[in-house]
């Protein structure tokens, strides 16, 4: 069976590749996001070009840049969800600068299908470096199943300058973001020796996705990305996985409770420049496993599929095309996979993104990020490997700077990615059938 696949796959690979040569990049870009640029270029000539070089759908945000009132000009970690009327909410981590001391989390929502949003608002943290205060970062939403909003964050809490260590503290909202409870920090639950390699007991930690219902029962579960400092000074960060068990039961910020699964010693690991396995993204297969693709420093990402809603997870392995085939060229980069039709679906159809790209003669795993390209993936019931992959297709051309820390929604029944271009921009682009023709031709043969 295996084989039979296998020589299909590589037909298919052969019929696309020609189509890929013949058209060039897929097309993509709205009107709307057309005429937000002109209007952005009144007062930032410099944008309508820029901002428009992915090719975007919608354009969330785009730095106004007067640093005196709001450091804006860093955009990261760019988290989009929505409610079931079609309300859609982002937050960000947001600053002058990446790793500056007026980290902040930022908060807009939009009730025209993203069309236009509200002005950012602040969560946390310090407006601009003029007066800082402990820093906010690396924020993540759920929505409880009474439409509460809840929204987490890493606070700073000792004087460290990681930007990654902090307590984990939170708010939520029963209006929409119209107003927001105070701070409370979440115990957290999970220590392990030499997080910060220092007398600090403040756990390193960063979940960079946000979470998703494919936990037990339904429950929030997310990947995080555990830092920390060994006996023998290694630097290690390893993924390990954390659920939210009581969301639904609209708790106080303080009674939140947390699971975590595959700690320390017993987390994702993969050795390359350094020991490194961090950012994993979720998705869930067809057949109820959950699949994740994680960034590594070896040149490559890596995959693990777990069969009981991410209590436990097999060893990880490098990322192909397919089973035996060939492996994706990668950097230290993000690399996050989505489900085609939301994020939950298990639709078995998915959508990744790599640099396809990678000097195995550098002495360094961070190489340019340059040039993103998509990967359409299809499930594989009878592969070791669950998702094969079509071959890459160019999505953005921009020659640097593309760390793509996204989320997705479907709005009008349309699969979006959202993506934080240059970290600077804060944009959506429609994934549609284009991308997947490779698939719809291998299954009409």
């Amino acid at each position: 069976m295996r084989k039979t696949l296998s020589v299909l796959f590589q037909a298919a690979l052969l019929a696309l590749f020609v189509m890929v040569l013949k058209t060039g990049s897929l097309p993509a870009q709205s009107e709307h996001a057309v005429e937000k640029a002109h209007e952005l270029a009144k007062t930032h000539p410099e944008y309508e070009k820029d901002i428009l070089l992915s090719k975007p759908d919608f354009i969330v945000f785009a730095p106004q840049q007067d640093f005196r009132k709001v450091g804006d000009t860093y955009n990261d970690h760019f988290q989009v969800f929505d409610k079931p009327d079609g309300t859609l909410f982002a937050v960000w981590t947001q600053a002058t600068r990446e790793g500056n001391v007026d980290h902040h989390i930022a908060f807009s929502k939009s009730t025209d299908k993203g069309l236009t949003w509200s002005e950012p608002e602040i969560l946390a943290g310090s407006a601009n470096a003029v007066h800082p205060q402990l820093r906010a970062s690396w924020q993540q939403p759920m929505v409880s199943k009474s439409g509460r909003i809840y929204v987490f964050w890493v606070q700073q809490v000792s004087n460290t300058l990681n930007q990654h260590c902090g307590a984990m503290f939170g708010i939520f909202s029963d209006n929409d973001g119209d107003s927001w409870s105070a701070p409370r920090q979440v115990t957290f639950g999970r220590q392990s020796e030499g997080d910060t390699g220092t007398d600090d007991p403040t756990p390193m930690w960063c979940n960079w996705q946000r979470p998703l219902r494919l936990g037990e029962g339904g429950r929030y579960l997310v990947a995080s990305s555990h830092h920390r400092k060994l006996k023998n000074g290694e630097y290690v960060i390893s993924t390990e996985f954390l659920q939210f068990d009581n969301i639904d039961d609209d708790p106080p910020v303080e009674d939140v409770r947390l699971k975590w699964f595959c700690v320390g010693d017993q987390g994702l690991f993969w050795q390359g420049f350094s020991n490194t396995c961090e950012e994993s993204s979720l998705v869930k297969l067809p057949d109820g496993r959950l699949f994740t693709i994680m960034r590594t420093s070896a040149g490559y990402p890596i995959w693990s599929v777990s069969g009981d809603n991410g209590q436990t997870w097999a060893e990880p392995k490098p990322l192909r095309d397919r089973d035996g085939g060939e492996i994706f060229k990668h950097p230290r980069s993000p690399c996050p996979i989505y489900d085609r039709y939301g994020c939950e679906a298990g639709s078995g159809y998915y959508f990744a993104f790599i640099h396809n790209a990678f000097d195995e003669n550098a002495k360094t795993e961070w190489q340019n990020r340059g040039p993103l390209y998509l990967i359409a993936g299809k499930f594989q019931p009878d592969a070791e490997q669950p998702v094969w992959f079509a071959p890459p297709q160019l999505f953005s051309e921009r020659e640097s700077n593309n760390s793509f820390y996204t989320s997705s929604t479907v709005v009008d029944g349309k699969t979006v990615l959202w993506y934080n271009d240059k970290k600077f921009y804060l944009l959506g682009r429609y994934i549609g059938d284009e991308w997947f023709r490779f698939w719809e031709e291998q299954q009409d043969k």
